[in-house]
């Protein structure tokens, strides 16, 4: 410790107290102009703990009080401030579920598939309007689902991922997925999958239960968006205990439909919040938030 710290300390002052009154005395100098008379400003009683020594952390010094009066207030909205923090990306992604549901009229495995690039009635924070957008979501709790993908080539192919709850990818598809362009069957399976996967699928092992995709369909040379239309109803998308007999697929074209896929920021996003926890597992790094 060097000679003049010791003696501010001998004079009952801290290096708080010194540092402070110097930022004030420098804010002073930059504002008042180039002829200026320096005033240093009374030094604030030091804030001592026990036995008159300041704490390592510092603490409020005398006479400070709360900025809120309720408290416990206070407490209760940080709390859902880092809430809402902490589960965004599940709520995104929930949100584009939630909107296709009550606002296209879409059921599990039906396939959003649009038939020119998005305009602004497509409500999302990244979307481009280069390239058609293909979005589907399923739920596996009622079991594996069936994703099946058209082999990249003249017609077209598709970019995209298939995400988690979380927003994680678990999957890529097309010429950079797994099934490298060849097209084929992907297999997705819940998270508390014990059963055999059929030979010929891809199997793609899900943390969550409710499971998205986001493809775009990528225009071939000399082709137009319409072809990369047409080409991505090669999709097909159904639960594994219908794989003997596939439902007909139902696409969606909301091309001049409002779909407003942005989180909810009032009340309703605790409510989508509710949605997405009382459904899908806890992971470890969750729980504090969880208690």
């Amino acid at each position: 410790m060097s000679g003049n710290s010791t003696a501010v300390e001998h004079a009952g002052i801290s290096r708080r107290d010194v540092l402070s009154t110097a930022a004030a005395s420098v804010a002073m100098l930059a504002t008042a102009g180039t002829r200026t008379t320096l005033v240093l400003l009374p030094l604030a009683s030091p804030a001592l703990a026990q036995g008159g020594m300041e704490p390592l952390g510092g603490q409020p010094p005398q006479g400070s009080a709360p900025s809120v009066p309720d408290f416990d207030y206070q407490i209760k909205y940080h709390r859902a401030f880092e809430a809402v923090l902490w589960s965004m990306p599940a709520i995104a992604i929930y949100s584009l579920r939630r909107a296709a549901f009550d606002n296209l009229g879409m059921k599990d495995n039906d396939i959003i598939a649009y038939s020119a690039p998005a305009t602004p009635r497509l409500e999302a924070i990244t979307a481009n309007s280069t390239t058609p957008y293909i979005a589907a979501y399923t739920d596996l709790r009622q079991g594996p689902v069936v994703l099946e993908v058209p082999a990249a080539g003249p017609d077209g192919s598709l970019y995209g991922q298939v995400v988690d709850a979380w927003q994680f990818t678990i999957a890529d598809v097309g010429p950079s997925g797994l099934d490298q362009g060849k097209g084929g069957k992907y297999l997705l399976t819940p998270p508390d999958f014990d059963g055999v996967v059929p030979e010929g699928y891809l199997q793609v092992a899900s943390p969550n239960y409710r499971v998205a995709l986001a493809f775009r369909s990528i225009v071939a040379p000399g082709k137009t968006a319409a072809d990369a239309h047409a080409y991505a109803k090669g999709l097909r998308m159904y639960y594994l205990s219908e794989a003997a007999a596939p439902p007909e697929q139902k696409f969606v074209d909301p091309i001049d439909e409002r779909y407003p896929t942005l989180p909810f920021f009032d009340e309703r996003h605790f409510e989508d919040m509710h949605a997405v926890m009382s459904v899908e597992p806890v992971r470890d790094q969750d729980k504090i938030m969880m208690e």
